[in-house]
């Protein structure tokens, strides 16, 4: 098993939830292999129009 750290931007739209968030993180995750821990460590306002907020993720994958 082959392990790995990644540093992901993630875009968090308005209709997604915060009970829901861990759900769509973890989705967006796992595409990119088996996640093994993972942690937000900082959250902006995007400033457009939509109130998107921009999700900057820390993960470790296993391949």
């Amino acid at each position: 098993m082959k392990l790995r750290q990644i540093d992901f931007c993630l875009d968090w739209p308005v209709s997604i939830e915060v009970i829901d968030l861990r759900k769509y993180v973890m989705d967006k995750l796992m595409e990119n292999g088996d996640v093994i821990r993972w942690s937000i460590v900082d959250i902006q306002n995007s400033g457009d129009a939509y109130n998107t907020k921009k999700l900057t993720i820390f993960a470790v994958l296993a391949d």
